[in-house]
């Protein structure tokens, strides 16, 4: 899909594109944990003599942690390549200029549309990729304590360029404006990290594709070890084992902290127990962060209220877990335990809790206990005209129930329920789709579901017309004392991101944990001398499966090759090895050459193809390289 905008913001509609409460599929959760992400990425690349040299800059159009780069490519994007593989965007921005004619940007095009068939693309014009405006945005929406842009990264043209097109686009489709200092801006470099080629990922089954059909999910390593109970630790530990640390003292220290979890099992629990409580605080710092334009539909403003009360109780939950943490040995846990260590936290809580209830039930998820938790998401007595609607609210429901009941009673098992779509229905089993049912006259829009059959009376109509006029003027004088709370807490937003900080290195390092505990595991040593042993090691896919596998024996090489590389990732990820003594060197790269197959759409024979691969990685591997090649050039004569 390719599509040109003309950014320009519409202030008379206020939808935006990316929603975090749709129901549409495409939006949902894209991870096998609770992890959600709706990334956009730029994509800028130099021209001339700068040709190589790339920009990127990616934010998810719910959360507001802006991620940049810029590196020197090969011809093949390899690098770019990864990027992708890591951020998995929905949406990519890329300047007009990249279908100019003899253009050098044709390719990354070409790159994104044959290796990401269902990415959106979308060009817009080259003035928007204004290093300068660009420059001048960062330092007005950087939160300085928690981003970590120097003057160096400053001088870097086009992830510049890339950031001011990304931001000016965010605004225009999401039709919000950023908060001053609200930005947490990470530039990222590719240094203590080991490069996994996107060809080795998808041969070795580190991770499967987040846009594959949900039968083809779950055939991974990441699945195997995703046991994360928030999104910021199925977030980093997918990004873990797309770029393992080669940093020894990072691998060492994600060790210690799962050696910590499974010889005190009461600490392990108790963290289990307190993340498992948290909501996704990406979503909550976006309520902070985003400045609504004036014409707010009552959706929007039922989502903000949603999220501050999520927001009241993720943070009721920094205390125990502080505590938690508190006489940690570890050297990671003291690092969030300090993160935690914040007296701001104490103070948001404070503001909120003065204005907020404190006893609404956010955890129940049904949707008449979630518009009874925005009704009185406001404390009694905070504002009189509030409390008065809701006493007619109240009244309201009561006439429905009486009313709803008193009608049920004439059809034998009608149910009077609720749903956010039809408001309160009267509902009667019919498990056979063909029966007939015969109704009263003053039933009416029946309509015939699965294993039921749903209707409703004019009575009932103008009830729940009647109650959700009266919700909705409850949500609007409600948000007025919200968004009095958020201009509050706005400028300690900061603390908020070493919140997630630390809650997703607990989440990370407590399913590393669950997976050490689940199998026969062992922690890996690592070796100066580039030597690797491993002893019974299994592989680490076979090693969950009910069935009993032969061991690696002579039909089993591929297998085997395989084995070799996901024990690899998962030592250098931080994690412990299904084997009984593992060592291994740190490695820098890793490259393969497995399966055997032609490439029509290149014009290419097996043979070719597998020249093709082995040839970047004969150019680029070095002595701090893992190479697997499996049998190479089997399908052609000796002779050729």
């Amino acid at each position: 899909m390719l599509f040109y905008i003309v950014m320009q913001r519409d202030t008379s509609s206020s939808a935006p594109k990316y929603r975090s409460f749709t129901s549409s599929t495409r939006e949902r959760s894209r991870y096998s944990g609770n992890g959600t992400k709706l990334s956009l990425t730029t994509v800028v690349e130099g021209r001339g003599s700068a040709r190589g040299e790339i920009g990127l800059a990616s934010i998810d159009a719910l959360c507001s942690e802006l991620h940049l780069w810029q590196f020197i490519d090969s011809a093949s994007y390899a690098r770019l390549r990864i990027q992708f593989q890591i951020q998995e965007p929905v949406e990519v921005i890329v300047p007009e200029t990249f279908v100019e004619k003899a253009n050098s940007m044709n390719a990354v095009l070409e790159l994104i549309r044959s290796t990401y068939p269902e990415v959106e693309i979308t060009m817009i014009n080259r003035r928007y990729f204004n290093d300068l405006k660009g420059i001048e945005l960062l330092k007005q929406l950087s939160s300085s304590e928690s981003s970590n842009i120097t003057s160096e990264v400053y001088k870097k043209y086009y992830c510049m360029a890339a950031a001011a097109a990304l931001i000016k686009y965010v605004e225009c489709i999401q039709n919000v404006l950023f908060a001053q200092s609200s930005l947490k801006v990470t530039y990222l470099v590719a240094e203590k990290s080991c490069f996994i080629d996107v060809n080795t990922l998808r041969n070795v089954e580190v991770v499967e594709r987040i846009h594959l059909k949900q039968k083809t999910l779950g055939r991974s390593l990441f699945s195997v070890l995703n046991t994360c109970l928030t999104s910021g630790g199925v977030r980093l530990l997918r990004s873990s084992l797309l770029q393992p640390s080669a940093d020894l003292s990072m691998i060492e220290a994600r060790l210690d902290a799962i050696e910590e979890l499974i010889s005190n099992q009461p600490k392990f629990d108790r963290l289990r127990a307190i993340t498992a409580g948290i909501s996704d605080i990406y979503r909550l710092i976006t309520v902070c962060c985003y400045l609504q334009n004036q014409k707010e539909t009552v959706r929007v403003v039922e989502h903000r209220i949603t999220q501050i009360l999520n927001l009241q109780q993720t943070l009721h939950l920094i205390k125990p877990l502080r505590d938690a943490l508190k006489n940690s040995k570890a050297h990671l846990f003291r690092l969030c335990y300090n993160h935690l260590d914040d007296g701001r936290f104490e103070s948001i809580v404070d503001i909120l809790d003065e204005k907020l209830n404190t006893t609404c039930k956010v955890g129940e998820r049904s949707s008449l206990a979630l518009r009874q938790k925005r009704c009185y998401a406001v404390r009694d007595g905070i504002d009189q005209m509030i409390d008065v609607m809701r006493k007619a609210y109240e009244e309201l429901l009561r006439d429905t129930r009486e009313k709803g009941n008193e009608d049920a009673s004439e059809i034998s098992e009608a149910k009077l329920i609720y749903t956010a779509s039809r408001g309160f229905h009267f509902s009667i089993p019919c498990l056979d789709p063909v029966a007939k049912i015969k109704l009263p006259s003053h039933f009416i829009d029946m309509v015939r579901n699965r294993a039921s059959v749903s209707c409703t009376t004019r009575s009932l109509l103008r009830y729940n017309e009647r109650i959700d006029e009266m919700v909705n003027e409850i949500t609007i004088r409600s948000n007025v004392i919200v968004v009095e709370l958020l201009n509050k807490i706005r400028l300690m937003i900061p603390c908020l991101y070493h919140a997630i900080e630390a809650i997703s290195m607990v989440d990370f390092i407590s399913s590393l944990a669950v997976y050490a505990m689940k199998i026969q595991s062992v922690r890996p040593s690592f070796s100066p001398s580039m030597s690797m042993i491993v002893k019974r090691g299994r592989h680490p896919l076979l090693d969950l499966a009910n069935e009993n596998f032969i061991p690696n024996d002579a039909a089993g090489k591929s297998t085997y090759l395989k084995q070799i590389c996901l024990l690899h990732v998962l030592a250098q990820t931080g994690s412990f090895v299904p084997a009984e003594m593992a060592v291994f060197p740190i490695l820098t790269r890793i490259f393969s050459r497995i399966g055997h197959s032609d490439d029509l759409t290149a014009n290419l024979s097996a043979f070719a193809v597998e020249m093709s691969e082995m040839a970047p990685i004969l150019r680029t591997a070095d002595s701090l390289s893992l190479v697997l090649i499996d049998e190479l050039a089997c399908s052609t004569a000796y002779d050729e």
